[in-house]
């Protein structure tokens, strides 16, 4: 039997604060690990793999709440994005494009949580002895 304050507590999702925190990474990240200013900008698909895979980490943390991890790698990607024009307005006539194409870019994150949700829920079918 649950406890009636973790009953309180159960609606409630991580999955918008794991996927803030995976967009940040992945922002914060980029320009170190790549010399790019912007994810987008890196040769390749990179960008698309990182989102896709941290999707995929956030479906599978949280298989009930893919969609909430998919807003939360936008939101937090934006908030960088926003924070990086604030800090230096000259740089920052383009960011309502940069909104549109993280946007467009975080559909792959959106299939990573589909897929990681998928797998998360496969295994604890596949794992329930007796169907």
């Amino acid at each position: 039997m649950t406890s009636p304050s973790r009953a309180r507590w159960t609606p409630i999702s991580s999955g918008l604060p794991i996927g803030l925190a995976l967009g940040l990474a992945i922002w914060l990240l980029s320009a170190p690990l790549t010399g790019n200013r912007e994810p987008w900008d890196t040769a390749g698909m990179a960008y698309a793999g990182a989102l896709l895979v941290a999707g995929g980490i956030g479906g599978f943390l949280v298989p009930a709440h893919w969609i909430e991890v998919a807003i939360g790698i936008f939101s937090g990607q934006a908030v960088v994005l926003v924070a990086g024009v604030l800090a230096e307005p000259a740089s920052g006539g383009l960011w309502p494009l940069g909104i549109l194409f993280l946007a467009i870019y975080s559909l792959f994150a959106l299939l990573g949580g589909a897929v990681g949700s998928g797998l998360r829920r496969f295994m604890r079918e596949v794992g329930t002895p007796g169907g």
